[in-house]
């Protein structure tokens, strides 16, 4: 019993760290967008797909379609505040919010964003 409970917190240990590390850093960011950069989001089994041109002037434009056929327009500001990738949209369900977002990498070139706890999305570049 006793091995088994340590391997299980050892595993929680373990998998904690592992995500923490996958958070891509403000340096990171930075690097990947301060010279602009076509971000592909969503994709197949997403619900919608499509392109955002982050500038390296801070401005972001772009279009997302949904599966159900509806295009969204997207056209904001960015900016990048500590570890976190912060947008703020004209339009959508966060119209004029600041949204400040967290990549966590799945692969080189791709990461699973997240709002807080919410996951809310796949980004992806080339």
């Amino acid at each position: 019993m006793r091995r088994i409970l340590i391997a299980g917190l050892s595993i929680l240990f373990l998998g904690t760290q592992a995500i923490a590390a996958t958070a891509m850093t403000g340096k990171e960011l930075q690097a990947l967008l301060s010279d602009g950069k076509v971000i592909v989001l969503g994709g197949p089994k997403e619900g919608y797909s499509g392109e955002l041109s982050v500038l390296k002037d801070g401005t972001a434009h772009g279009s997302v379609k949904l599966d159900s056929g509806d295009v969204i327009t997207i056209d904001g500001v960015w900016h990048i505040s500590g570890n976190k990738f912060c947008r703020t949209w004209k339009g959508g369900r966060d119209a004029g919010k600041e949204v400040c977002e967290t990549w966590n990498k799945t692969g080189p070139k791709s990461v699973t964003v997240l709002n807080g706890k919410e996951n809310i999305g796949k980004n992806s570049w080339k």
